[in-house]
């Protein structure tokens, strides 16, 4: 890569080298290719246990391939098999990797995309983070209303399950919230019991006098960390792995990448211009918080050794953002 370096991302787990993944993985990998593979560079950012690496072949083309088995984690797999499902169904944009190929034995599943020339953004510097947030912006106004054809959850399910955890926050507040948010368990939990209904434009959301209507629906990428964005030499941005994505209120994925500035004023800013309720922004920070918090407390996922640690810094970070906005 040209240029300045990558920053280290937030989120690092620990891969599996792409020698260390199955022969017939690597077999599928060749034959379509058509050549043999001369050359490996292990990528180091995200939290799969499986092997991600950019490639090269004896005749110089370059490829980007990832790959995981339910060994390694049950279910990652089937994160895999999502990202394959949206990115076939999407149509080419500049800010999207290309899908070449998927390989699925219904045990390991893998991923081919086209190498793309770039590093992990530095969200702390202005012209990184203004480009990534236009990007953004772009994205979300090509994918309002969602594609169809895709059958993918909503994110108002997700809120539904974090909401489902709240019984353990208030058997042990001490536990899951930081020292100054332990007296507002109460106050907390009236705040996001109808969180969910607010994000599903299904249902009528809480507050609607004041809401003509309910929030228009995106594909929403929901997972925008700097670990899931490169930019290329020439400052354009790429949005990578899918794995996550729902379908939910316009405004979801601006929420997620802003989320990369949350413990200061500036995740504020970036989202005053939106078309969304504060309250609802402040909500969802605070569930998603207590989700992070909730997570961190359980033993760490088979292949996710480096999870625990990374939901209890991430929730850190948005429970001061929670104390600012509350």
């Amino acid at each position: 890569m040209a240029g300045r370096v990558s920053p280290q991302p937030r989120a690092v787990g620990v891969r599996r080298a792409f020698a260390d993944v199955p022969d017939r993985f690597r077999d599928w990998v060749e034959a379509t290719l058509g050549d043999s593979v001369t050359q490996t560079l292990g990528q180091s950012g995200g939290m799969s246990p499986g092997c991600a690496a950019r490639l090269a072949t004896g005749a110089g083309r370059r490829v980007f391939v990832k790959a995981v088995g339910s060994e390694l984690n049950p279910d990652t797999p089937n994160l895999f098999r999502k990202e394959v499902e949206v990115l076939s169904r999407l149509s080419p944009a500049p800010y999207r990797a290309e899908l070449l190929g998927a390989y699925d034995d219904g045990d390991w599943v893998g991923v081919m995309l086209e190498d793309v020339n770039g590093r992990y953004p530095d969200l702390s510097d202005p012209v990184d983070a203004d480009a990534v947030w236009a990007t953004v912006l772009e994205q979300t106004n090509e994918f309002t209303p969602p594609p169809e054809g895709l059958a993918l959850p909503k994110l108002s399910e997700t809120a539904q399950r974090w909401l489902a955890r709240w019984p353990d926050v208030e058997e042990d507040p001490g536990r899951f919230l930081p020292g100054w948010a332990v007296s507002r368990v109460e106050e907390f939990h009236t705040r996001v019991l109808t969180l969910p209904d607010r994000l599903n434009a299904d249902a009528r959301p809480s507050g609607s006098e004041d809401r003509a209507a309910p929030y228009p629906e995106a594909l929403c990428h929901c997972d925008l960390r700097d670990d899931n964005l490169l930019i290329r030499p020439d400052g354009t941005v790429v949005i990578l792995d899918w794995g996550m994505a729902r379908v939910g209120p316009a405004w979801s994925d601006p929420f997620f990448l802003a989320l990369s500035w949350v413990d200061s004023p500036e995740f504020d800013m970036r989202l005053e211009d939106l078309d969304v309720d504060k309250d609802d922004v402040t909500d969802l920070l605070l569930l998603f918080a207590v989700a992070q918090s909730w997570r961190a407390e359980q033993p760490a996922p088979p292949g996710l050794a480096t999870l625990p640690e990374f939901c209890r810094s991430e929730a850190e970070r948005m429970f001061a953002g929670v104390a600012r906005r509350t």
